[in-house]
């Protein structure tokens, strides 16, 4: 049980670490810096999480591997997403890219 266990977290792990990988070369500093915070934290920690069983001796529970695949299904399920670019409302408000030529149209009369 305990070799399926650091199986599945290692195979997790790595799953996160290729989702985080996989947003974070669409996403540049037009991007909002709490998202781009997010997913550095998430694959720092997965790519932490790789060599924790023989670095730190870190023993995989029932309930990390849970988590972990929580993570990973949500990135994966999310992921369709991002097939086309970073979604519209993780920009900074001034760098959002325009669908259509009159998107940004009076905006700047239309604030206080």
């Amino acid at each position: 049980m305990n070799d399926a266990m650091l199986v599945a977290h290692e195979v997790l792990c790595a799953i996160l670490i290729f989702t985080v990988f996989c947003r974070a070369v669409r996403m540049d500093l037009t991007v909002r810096l709490d998202v781009r915070l997010a997913f550095f934290l998430l694959g720092a920690v997965a790519c932490m999480g790789v060599p924790a069983p023989l670095i730190w001796g870190f023993q995989p529970s029932g309930f990390t591997i849970l988590l972990l695949a929580g993570i990973a299904v949500v990135q994966l399920v999310t992921s369709r997403y991002w097939r086309k670019g970073v979604p519209l409302s993780f920009y900074r408000p001034e760098h959002m890219p325009r669908r259509r030529s009159t998107d940004r149209e009076g905006e700047a009369h239309s604030h206080p």
